[in-house]
């Protein structure tokens, strides 16, 4: 996932942080755009992922 965000978005920085109970939130400047708990317990599709930065 973070080759294909590097592919559409070279500046960014990004950072794994280690969290517990099974979630998976992606924040950009604070926001979050993708939480898997609130999403159905879904992950994001890769390019779907990209495309919101």
């Amino acid at each position: 996932m973070e080759a294909t965000i590097k592919a559409k978005h070279p500046d960014a920085l990004i950072e794994l942080v280690k969290g517990s109970g099974g979630d998976f939130i992606v924040e950009v400047d604070g926001q979050e755009i993708w939480n898997k708990n609130a999403m159905g317990d879904q992950f994001p599709n890769e390019e779907e992922l990209a495309d919101r930065l």
